[in-house]
C-alpha cells in the first residue's frame, strides 16, 4: 500500500504555512557591508524585533536575524568553531549593537521544497539528506548537539532545466539557536521540552537525557519525511485535539510508540524522572492499544514502501532507545547510500 494511501486511512493528517510582509530599511555589518531589508521571512511570536528577513547588497541576497545577546554570543563561538563549513550555515557578518546575524540566503527549505515539489526525484532527496548527515556528523564530530534537526532548518538551492527538473546544489543546516555543547558527552537537561514538538525524540518530550541520540532520532524523522512520509509525521487538528484534553506532544508521543515501539528500560532510565517515565509508559500503553487493532502502523510495515535498506537504516535511527540507537557514523556508511536510484 502507497504511503500516501495508506497514511489517509490513519487518523495522522498534515500542516504548513509560511508568511511574507513587507518591510523597509538597512542596516551595516561589521564588514561594512549595507544591507538593503526586504521581505519578512519569519515572524516571531513574542517579539517582533527578532524576526527573519531577506536583505539585499548589491546583487546578492541575504538573509539577516536580530537574536537575543545569549544566541549572537553562542553563535560568534560557532562561527569560530566550525569556519569553513560547507555543511553549516553559519553567518557572515554581523552587527553588534543591533544584535544581527547576517547568513547566506537560502530559495527554500527542505519543508517547502517537499511540499512544493512532491515528484523531486529520489536522487536529490538522497543528495539532500547526505549533506545533512555530513552536517550533523561535523557537529557530533565536536560534541555538539543541535536540539532542533528538521526540515524547516535545512535549506537547499538548486538549478532547475527548460523541463522544470531541479538539481540540487547546496544544502546547509542551520538554526543553531538552542545548540548545546556535550561537556563529556553529559546529556543536556532542561526543565521543559526545547525543539519542535513535532521532529523531537522521545527523551526530547521530556527535556530530560538529550544527547547525540536525540538528533538521530529526529534525523530519521527527516528521512521519512523527504522518502515520502510526510503525512504520517506532520500534526493538524490542533483545536480538535485541544477539545478531547490532548496536547501535540502526548500525540506524537503516541504516535512514535506506535510506530517505532513501546517505550524501552534504556529510554526511561535515561529519562530519571518519576513523572516523565509514567507518562511515557502511558503513552507507550496506549499506543500498544492502538497496534493491537491497527499493526500496519509499525514502521517496520509502512516503511517497506521505502525500501529494505531505508527501512533498515531508519529503524536503527528511530529506536526508541536512546542508547541503542545508530550513530552518525553508522548511518553515513549505511549501504542505503550505494543504492542505484
Amino acid at each position: 500500500m502507497p504511503l500516501n494511501h495508506l497514511a489517509c486511512h490513519t487518523p495522522f493528517s498534515r500542516l504548513a504555512y509560511r508568511t511574507s510582509i513587507r518591510m523597509a530599511s538597512t542596516i551595516v555589518g561589521k564588514s561594512g557591508r549595507v544591507y538593503v531589508q526586504g521581505d519578512v521571512l519569519q515572524r516571531h511570536r513574542e517579539d517582533h524585533k527578532l524576526s527573519v528577513f531577506k536583505v539585499e547588497s548589491g546583487n546578492e541576497s541575504f538573509v539577516f536575524k536580530r537574536v537575543p545577546r545569549p544566541f549572537y554570543d553562542l553563535s560568534l563561538r560557532l562561527a569560530a568553531e566550525f569556519a569553513g563549513s560547507r555543511r553549516l550555515r553559519m553567518h557572515i557578518d554581523c552587527n553588534q549593537e543591533e544584535g544581527i546575524l547576517v547568513y547566506p540566503y537560502f530559495r527554500c527549505t527542505l519543508l517547502a521544497l517537499i511540499q512544493e515539489d512532491p515528484d523531486l526525484p529520489l536522487a536529490e532527496r538522497k543528495k539532500i539528506l547526505r549533506r545533512v548527515g555530513e552536517a550533523i556528523q561535523e557537529l557530533h564530530g565536536k560534541d555538539w548537539i543541535h536540539i532542533d534537526v528538521k526540515p524547516d532548518n535545512i535549506l537547499v538551492n538548486w538549478t532547475c532545466d527548460k523541463e522544470g527538473n531541479k538539481t540540487v546544489t547546496d544544502v546547509a543546516l542551520g538554526d543553531f539557536d538552542i545548540a548545546f555543547k556535550s561537556e563529556g558527552g553529559e546529556p543536556r537537561q532542561t526543565p521543559y521540552a526545547i525543539g519542535n514538538a513535532m521532529w523531537r525524540s522521545p527523551e526530547g518530550q521530556t527535556g530530560r537525557g538529550v544527547t547525540k541520540a536525540s538528533d538521530m532520532f529526529s534525523f530519521g524523522l527527516v528521512c521519512i519525511y523527504a522518502l515520502g512520509g510526510g503525512d504520517f509525521l506532520l500534526l493538524n487538528g490542533y483545536q480538535e485535539l485541544a477539545k478531547s484534553g490532548i496536547t501535540p506532544e502526548q500525540e506524537i508521543l503516541t504516535r512514535h510508540f506506535c510506530y517505532f515501539g513501546p517505550a524501552p528500560e534504556g529510554l526511561l532510565k535515561q529519562v530519571d524522572s518519576e513523572v516523565w517515565c509514567n507518562a511515557l509508559k502511558g503513552a507507550s500503553e496506549m499506543a500498544e492499544d492502538i497496534v493491537e487493532d491497527q499493526p500496519e502502523l509499525r514502521f517496520e510495515r509502512w516503511g517497506q514502501e521505502l525500501g529494505p535498506e531505508a527501512l533498515n537504516m531508519i529503524s536503527g535511527m528511530t529506536n526508541p532507545d536512546p542508547t541503542a540507537r545508530t550513530t552518525i557514523d553508522q548511518v553515513l556508511t549505511h549501504r542505503w547510500w550505494q543504492e542505484a536510484t
